[in-house]
Parts: structure tokens; sequence; C-alpha cells
């Protein structure tokens, strides 16, 4: 018993010492800045696992040793500390920011740089400037707001992206040739479907090469880089954020077409130009006019309805200074303006980094994405995805949808035109495609502890991607009616027998599936000495990519049927089947030298291998070198310019390639063809034949680019003013062109894609911002933009008849302007005509004789001759006389203009683009004539009659002398629109506090509010009027932070 007490009183006795050999240590951590307190701080204890970190109030509790010991305080953006405890029971610690840390970082190709030492033109943007614009693609979130950088293609239509163009790219007409920049994640080159797919909470950096800086990626680099850096964990504090957005979308301008009274009359008076009796029933009587005046509908309006769409957004990120994670999910759903149609994305990303060791440390990431977009099948006459809204425009609005609950044949409507867009809708037929992405990377880094400064890396990368398309069409039955009114134009009476309508009757299915790994190894050396600062990096990477797709369908859905195989009756249709496979071998070499952070060197070469090309062809060497000169570093200019804070000038030049084109067209192709082959003796069965593609070119290799850039940074006033300009040329040559022009026809073959063209591409760029403070809590910011590029043929594929003549492109831009008729009037009356006659006896227009109502153009040129010259103007307009009316067609000069002002919480952000310098028109969809089966714009109600001389457009029966791209549909091509307004309001530290969260946001968000300028009547003008239009969109939401 009393060895048992004992025992008990001496582990006791153990306990209490344990307990009185640690103590709490309380503190609070503040921004040396702001002094505001910094939640999320991580508090380590020296040589241990034991850490803590901040609330939303600074505060921190760790246990430590009562005899002391250390603390490292670390930050990301702030300067680390190390403090020794002593026999302190609280700290008050101040962090200071770590003004190198905080300077502004740039990715840059396999690795990242400190903006004061880029040498080449590189643009990046800031994600919390797209973080919360609810957008179904990334690529939107830029448009206007870089220069040099465009952004267009894809419309508002759920799941369709846009695209970026960087600069003026010089792309020949080849086999597989895009616009499209090279993309890279995480060092990784991806497609530009998966970069359009990411979400902007995933980001960390994004930045764009412009120059010789993108000749690091060798072989595919020549039409600029995209490079994103994603998010990976942070140390301290495990932190919550979610962001959520609810929005709606409307036109930001409906299309206008006529309303079924302005058609009648416009068919009215086409009818009577046309010579009708006036008795004839193609006339529209006045009681059916009087019909129509009460009886309007509106297709287009009837179908329209607001669009809605959510974003969701979380990730968590946080650990300790040995290892980090981050995770994160995103949602976006986006529906139509029109019933069936959506678009739904899933993204997803993990990852972790360890350090195993003082010198090992090893990653692992995760992500991937699916998407689903549906669209409304509408086959008959054709598949097209603008076949919803064009058919609702150009529906007459005198044709009701439906009478007597039945649904109308519309006019000229068959087995396979004419289809009842209402009907169809109904049928709930569709085009599907889903889509999923797995991306899995793993890295291992090495410090080498005997060479301070030299690492190597070692990273694998798999990609694997599964689409799946699904097309479903039935078909559906309408009625014609005995029509009432006087001619019969109204609908209504007694219904016909039904029509059955054919919407596809099909079913088909395309999967494919791709596979694809990158691996590369590196080894990177960064040092200090004295004032010389060395940076090199060796690189090897390999990289194959695999793809293979397969088409099948069936026809002869039964009655009822559903949108599986076994509901189809007809025969199955397998094919086609297509397979790729390429690969790239690189090697990677690069150098950079700095001295003083005054004088600055990059000197850098890729080696690639392509299997796009025959072997003696694979390999290309593309170098780069580009200098910097920090001229505000000098002793001299810090004593006499104090008002520049920064002054750089730097130059590149690089030497790219491009490779855009496809794979395997160095061998001889051939097609399958069964029963095509040779008969042989008296058996009239044919045997499988082959037939040959097109012609291989074994001699095919890359393209080459040259690309200089000459830049300037400046900073001013304290920072508060910045300016740079670069102005750049690109000589393209070797470029990769399919030869047609100059190919005679009796060559038998289509020729394959050869380094032909040379073209020259250049221009210049200019931005400029300011921002300020104004007290401690007001802040604002004004950055604008103007960039211009051009370009200009040297070699390219020309017919020969055409060398020489004001046809031949030599030494032009490729664009050369709009081509058509120089439009000298309208005739308004038969003298007129009988007066330009008197002097102009042989005058006519596309073969016909002046008449009131016509446009007439200025004959420029005779007929063309066999030499391929022109004869002297010969008073008669053919296409002899087009000309080229305008020095440019697309606007070649674009500018944007941001603004952002901020009061304690309350932050507004406002970006401004527009563009101008070339000749827009109406387009040719807008320019044809109307009929009782189609409508047109609504400035056609406004056409010549003789009781209406002055209109402003042409009598609509006339539409072979009208329907030509002339002077007289041009409009101004300038553009001026609000591309995103963003208001928000973030809660002040006291009342997050009193909530239990360390931060509270409300966010509003306009895209597209407004467009300052639009030349049309009828349409908004940045599409045409029959497609989808351009959308605004109006959301709210929060952001979170836990």
């Amino acid at each position: 018993m009393t060895k048992n007490f004992l025992l008990t009183l001496f582990l006791l006795a153990s306990a209490l010492s344990g307990i009185a050999q640690t103590r709490s240590l309380k503190g609070v951590v503040t921004d040396g800045l702001s002094k505001e307190p910094l939640a999320g701080v991580s508090v380590l204890l020296a040589g241990t696992n034991t850490g803590s970190s901040t609330d939303a109030e600074g505060k921190f509790l760790l246990n430590v040793p009562s005899g002391g010991g250390s603390v490292i305080i670390s930050y990301v953006g702030f300067v680390k500390q190390t403090i020794e405890i002593g026999n302190r029971t609280s700290l008050d610690v101040v962090l200071e920011p770590d003004v190198k840390a905080l300077e502004d970082v740039v990715v840059i190709g396999y690795g990242e740089q400190k903006r004061s030492h880029l040498t080449g033109a590189v643009a990046t943007v800031k994600v919390s400037q797209i973080d919360e614009l609810p957008v179904g693609d990334i690529t939107s979130a830029l448009a206007g707001k870089l220069p040099g950088v465009s952004v267009s293609g894809g419309t508002a239509r759920p799941g369709t992206a846009a695209s970026i163009v960087i600069r003026n790219p010089t792309k020949a007409s080849k086999d597989g040739g895009t616009n499209s920049p090279l993309y890279v994640i995480d060092d990784v080159v991806r497609t530009e479907a998966d970069f359009q797919l990411l979400d902007a909470s995933e980001i960390e950096n994004l930045s764009i090469l412009k120059d010789g800086a993108a000749a690091v990626y060798g072989a595919r680099a020549a039409l600029g880089v995209v490079v994103v850096r994603t998010k990976r964990g942070k140390a301290g504090k495990p932190q919550v954020n979610y962001t959520t957005t609810f929005g709606s979308s409307e036109a930001s301008y409906k299309p206008k077409v006529m309303n079924g009274v302005q058609l009648a009359t416009y068919l009215n008076d086409y009818n009577k130009t046309r010579g009708l009796a006036a008795t004839d029933p193609e006339f529209y009587s006045p009681d059916e006019l009087e019909h129509f005046k009460n009886n309007n509908y509106n297709w287009f309006d009837m179908a329209w309805k607001p669009s809605l769409n959510t974003r969701h957004t979380v990730n968590i990120s946080g650990g300790t200074e040995r290892a980090t994670f981050f995770a994160g999910a995103a949602y976006f759903y986006q529906n139509g303006n029109v019933d069936n149609i959506s678009y739904k994305k899933w993204n997803f990303r993990a990852s972790t980094d360890v350090k195993v060791t003082n010198h090992i440390k090893v990653g692992l990431g995760v992500s991937g994405n699916l998407s689903d977009n549906k669209l409304f099948y509408l086959k008959q006459g054709g598949e097209n995805v603008e076949k919803d809204v064009t058919n609702l425009l150009n529906t007459p609005q005198f044709i009701p949808p439906y009478v007597g609950g039945l649904p109308v044949l519309l006019p000229g409507g068959s087995s396979t035109t004419g289809f009842h867009f209402f009907e169809a809708q109904k049928l709930n037929n569709y085009t599907r495609a889903r889509n999923v992405v797995l991306n899995i990377n793993a890295y291992l880094e090495y410090n080498v502890p005997f060479v301070p400064g030299l690492k190597i890396r070692t990273v694998y990368n798999k990609n694997l991607g599964n689409d799946w398309g699904k097309q479903f069409g039935t078909y559906y039955k309408v009625y014609g009616f005995s029509m009432q009114g006087e001619n019969r134009h109204i609908f209504g009476g007694t219904p016909n027998a039904p029509t059955r309508l054919n919407n596809g009757d099909r079913l088909r299915f395309n999967p494919g599936y791709t596979d694809g790994y990158q691996m590369n190894v590196n080894l990177s050396y960064a040092k200090d000495f004295g004032r010389h600062s060395v940076s090199a990096l060796a690189l090897v990477e390999q990289s194959e990519i695999y793809s293979e797709s397969i088409a099948t369908m069936k026809e002869g859905i039964f009655e009822g049927g559903n949108d599986y195989l076994m509901s189809a009756l007809g025969a199955k249709d397998i094919g086609p089947n297509s397979a790729n496979e390429t690969g790239i071998l690189s090697y990677v070499g690069r150098l950079n030298y700095s001295y003083a952070d005054k004088y600055l060197l990059e000197a850098s070469f890729r080696r690639d291998a392509s299997t796009k090309f025959a072997p003696e062809y694979r390999w290309g060497t593309f170098p780069q070198l580009s200098a910097g000169w920090v001229i505000s570093e000098e002793n001299l200019f810090k004593e006499k310019v104090a008002f520049v804070n920064f002054l750089k000038l730097r130059a590149s030049i690089g030497f790219l390639g491009g490779d855009r084109t496809a794979a395997w067209q160095w061998l001889q192709r051939y097609t399958p063809q069964a029963s095509n082959g040779a008969v042989f003796g008296g058996n009239s069965d044919r045997t499988v034949g082959i037939k040959l593609e097109k012609l291989p070119n074994y001699f095919g290799r890359w393209d080459d680019v040259t690309k200089k850039n000459i830049g300037l940074d400046a900073s001013f006033l304290n920072n508060r003013l910045s300016a740079t300009v670069d102005a750049f040329h690109d000589h393209g040559y070797n470029l990769l062109t399919t030869l047609s022009s100059s190919v005679p026809l009796t060559v038998g073959s289509v020729m394959p894609s050869e380094n032909f063209e040379t073209v020259n591409s250049f221009g210049f760029e200019f931005s400029t911002g300011w921002n300020d403070k104004i007290g401690k809590n007001i802040n604002y910011n004004v950055n604008a933009f103007l960039a211009w590029n051009d370009n200009r043929n040297v070699l390219v594929d020309v017919a020969n008849v055409n060398v020489g003549t004001w046809l031949d492109p030599t030494g032009m831009s490729s664009d050369r302007g709009v081509r058509g008729y120089r439009y000298l009037g309208m005739f308004r009356s038969q003298q007129e005509v009988d007066q330009y006659l008197e002097k102009n006896a042989d005058y006519s227009i596309f073969g016909q004789k002046p008449k009131p109502g016509m446009l007439y153009y200025q004959d420029i040129r005779g007929p063309r001759q066999t030499d391929g010259s022109y004869a002297a103007p010969d008073g008669k307009i053919t296409e002899d006389d087009e000309d080229w009316l305008t020095n440019k067609e697309n606007n070649h000069y674009t500018f944007g203009v941001s603004l952002g002002f901020g009061f304690k919480g309350f932050r507004l952000d406002m970006v401004t683009a527009g563009s101008f310098g070339g000749q827009a028109s109406i387009e040719s969809d807008a320019r044809k004539k109307a009929g009782k089966d189609v409508s047109r714009p609504v400035f056609w109600a406004d056409h010549y009659t003789p009781e209406n001389p002055n209109a402003k457009y042409p009598d609509p029966f006339y539409e072979d002398t009208y329907n030509v791209v002339s002077s007289f549909w041009f409009r101004n091509s300038f553009s001026l629109r609000m591309r995103s307004l963003n208001v928000s309001y973030a809660l002040g530290p006291n009342v997050t506090k009193r909530l239990g969260v360390t931060a509270l946001k409300f966010i509003g968000v306009a895209m597209n509010p407004v467009n300052f300028y639009n030349p049309y009547d009828y349409k908004d003008a940045a599409g045409t009027y029959n497609v989808y239009p351009v959308m605004r969109t109006w959301s709210l939401g929060l952001n979170l932070t836990l």
C-alpha cells in the first residue's frame, strides 16, 4: 500500500514538473505599414513542429518551454522574424512589408522574374481584376485589359468561348493553321480549351509573352505564349475562401426586323416593281394589312427570355513551413435565352508541397474539369448552331405559331425545310457535348547543399481527356390551312392533313479520348556575387500525345422513341474513325545576368524535334537575346532627375518557330474506297480500292519568325505615374502555306503545306497609369492603353494572272481594305435616269438598264484582257469595276481605359475598351431581299417607291444591283463599350469580428452594361443581326473568408 502511494506521488510530481517546464506565450501581430492586425500569420516554435496562427484580431497563443527558446513569425509578403522569447509571456510583433517580395513578380517561361529585371515584352493581369466576373470562360474576362492582346470570337451563347490573338500574327493559310498562341499551365503545354476551361479562382499569376521572350518555347511560340501559374498552398492557419454570384443576362440590343405590316407592304411594293397586276393574289389586300396591324407575332420575342447564371468557388489553403496544401472547386452554370440551351462547368484542383528534408521538396497536384454543353438541335436545311436565332428573326411576323392550337406550316415548308421553332423545341432534340479532363502533376526538387543556389527539379505531368458528343433529332407534324382574307394571306380556316417535318430523325454519338504526358528535368542556378546576379537554366523536356475518336449514327427514330440506339430502326453508320499521335523532344538553356540591378542581359535557346515532320527535318534551333538598361539606377540620373523613380530601356530579338499544321504531311496518305477498285475478268464485282489524298511534302518544316522588340518602362512622382512603350517587328518567313492560287488546275491534286510565304508584322503599344491616395481612406487609379498593328506581304501565293495588277497583294497589307463598288447615288426618279443616260448612253448595272430606285456605281475599268490588263472604262458596271474602297477593313487601333476608386471598404472598378481605324458595313444577310417566308432587318421598311422617293434604301426588287459590297452600305467602325463595372463593399474588421469571419465582401458586377456608340439601328455593332446577340449581364454575390 505504501509502495503504491509513493509511486502515485512520484508520477504526480513528474507530471507537475512537466507542466512547469512549459508556459503560455501570447501576442499580437500587426502590419508595420497600415498598423492593422494581421490574420493568418504563422507562429512556429523554432526547431519543432509546434505552432499556431493569428486570429482575425492578429492575436495568437502558443505553449513554449519555460526555459526560453525562439519563435519564427512569418507571413507571405512580409519579412520573416525570428524572436528570442527569454522570460517574456507576451509579444507585440510588427511585421514589415518585404519590399523584395512585394515587387511585382512576373511568371515567365519555366520560372518567374522581377518586373524590374524583365527585358522582354510581357503583359500581366492581376487576377483580382477578373476573379469576380461572371463569365463561363477565362478568355472573355481578359477583353479590353491588355495592349496588343485581342479577345475575339465566341458568342454570348452558353458554352461558346472566345480566343486570344497576340499582336498581329504572321500566319499563312495552311492545313491545320490557327492564330491561337501557345498555352502553358504550370510549365506544361496545354490546349486552348484547357485554358478556356480554367476558373479564375484557380489562377495565381497570368502572363502573356509577346516578343522574343517566347523563344524559350521554341517551335510552338511564333504566335506568342500565355503562361499561367495556378494556386498552391501557403504556410499559415488554414484559410477558407468562398465566392458566389447570381446573375441574369439579356441582349444588349435586340435585333429588329420588319413587323407583319412592314413586311407585307414591302412585298406589295416589290410586286409592283415586278409588274404584277393589281388584282394578282400575290398582293396583300387592305383587309389583310389591317388584320396584321392587330395580329403581329414576333417569334423572337415570344421565344426569348432573360437567362440566368451562377458561379460558386471555394478553396482552402494552409500549412506549416514544412508542408502546405491547397484545395479548391468551382461550379458555373448558365442557361440560354431560349429553352433547351445550357452550359455547366465543374473545376477542381488540389495540391500539396512537402519539405521532406531541408534540401528535398516534393509536390503533387491533381486537377480537372467537367463541362456539359447542351444546344438546341435543328437539323432542317442543314446544321448550324445559330439556326434557332436566325429562324426566329427571319420568320415573318404575320404568321402565327398556332391556329386553333395546331402548329402552322410555314410558307415553303416541306419535309426538310421551313421548320416550326416551337414545335421543334417541344421535342427536346439536342446536341450535347460532355468533356472530362484529368491532370496529374508531380515534382521532386533537390537543393544541392554543397553548391548554394543550385537546384535540380523533375516534373512529370499526365493528362487524360474524354469527350463525348451526342445528337438526337426526331420529327414533328404541322398543319397547313385553307387561309383567310381577300387574297388568302391570313392564316386560318380549315386545317389540311398534317405534314411531317424531319428534324434530323437520327441519333449520333461522337466519343473520343486524349492521352498525353510531359516530363522535364531541369537544372537551375541562382546566385548573387556582390553586385552581380547570375541565374541559369538547363532543361530537357519530352512530351507525347495520342488522340482517337469515332462516330456512329443510326436513323429512323420511331414515334415516341427516346435518345437510345434501340429507338432507331434504320441502318447503322459507323465512322469516320480518326487517330493522331505526335511528340516533341526539347533541350532548353537560359542565362540571366544583372549588374547592380542596372545592366540586364538574358540569352536563351531551345532545340526542338517534332514528329510532325520528316526525320531529316524535325530539328530546329530557336535562340533569343535581350538586354536592358535601368537608367534610373545611374548615380548621375538619381541626382539630377529626382522625379523619375524608374526608367528602363530594353530590347530583344528572338528566332521562333511555328508548327501549327497537320501532322504527318510528309507521308502519302490513302483513303480506302469500298467497291471502287478494279474489275478483273468477267466478274463485275469491284474490289476494295484506295484513293490518294493530297500530295505529300517530305521537306516541310517549321515556320520561321524573327521577333524584334524595343521598349521603355518608366515610373514617376513616387511611382504614382507609370508608362510603358513597345515597338515591334516580326519577320515571318518560310511560312507553311497551302498553295492554291498559283497552282494550275492540271496538277489534279490538293497541294500540301509548303514553306513558302514571307510576311512582316509590326506595330506599337503604349500604356500608362496613375495610382494615388487622398488621405488615409481614399485611393484611386486610372489606366489606359493604345495599340496599333499591321502587316505587309513580302512573298505570298498569287495567281499568275493577278501578278502586277491591283489584285496582287505583294507588298501590301493582308488587310487592304474593303473590296467593292464605289457608290455614286440612287436614282430617285425616271427624270434622273434619263438625265444620267444622256451623258452615259451605254451605262448598265450588272446587265440591267438603270431604273428609279436603283443604286449606281462608278465605272472604274473595262473588261479584263487576256494578258491580265484592263480596258478603259466602258460604261458598264461589272465585276471588273470592283476596287479597294478603304485603306483598312478591320480596326487596327485598339484602346482601353480602366478606372478604380476605393473609399474604406467601398470599391468601384470599370473597364472600357474600343477600337477604330477600319470600315464597317451592313452584312450580306441583312442586304438580301425579304420574301413571304423570310423577313429582314427593320431598315428595309424605308425603301424606295415612287411615293417615297427620298427613302434611305433602294427598291427591293433590284437585288442583283444592291446586294453587293459597296460604299453605300458603309458604317463607322469606331467602337466604344464598357466591358465591365464592378462595385463591392467589404465589411470592416469590427463587424467581421462580431460575425466570426475573417472577411466579408458584397459584390455587384455588370458585364457589357453600356455601348457608347452603335452605328446600326437594327442590331448590336459587335456581330451580325441574325446570330445570338451580345449579352448584358448583371450579377450580385459575396466573397467570404474564414
